[in-house]
């Protein structure tokens, strides 16, 4: 009767590792990849919102503190330097980026 026992816990102790193996196999990869996959869109999400809030940030900074002198606030004349004056650095930023670029050599 003790060789049966023994037969038992050996099958339990095998379907035990099959199972656990199966699992570091798949389930710890999965869930790994979906943290990176939440962590990554928090991370887009907070960057985007950041974005916009430092637009806004340099935009007042530039009506309010830097252009005083350039006319009504009603007439949105400064309002309108300070949206031209980000773009313009924006496209210049934009321009110089784009002629850093390495493009492929068969895209040619």
């Amino acid at each position: 009767m003790e060789r049966n026992h023994d037969w038992g816990d050996q099958a339990a102790d095998t379907i035990e590792a099959v199972v656990l193996t199966v699992k570091e196999k798949t389930t710890v990869p999965l869930r790994t990849a979906a943290r990176g996959v939440v962590y990554g869109l928090v991370l887009v999400v907070l960057g985007a919102v950041l974005l916009i809030i430092g637009v806004i940030v340099v935009v007042r900074i530039a009506d309010v503190w830097l252009l005083g002198w350039a006319g009504r606030a009603h007439g949105h004349v400064r309002l309108s330097i300070a949206y031209g004056a980000l773009g313009m650095l924006l496209t210049v930023a934009g321009l110089w980026c784009w002629s850093k670029r390495n493009p492929k050599a068969g895209s040619r």
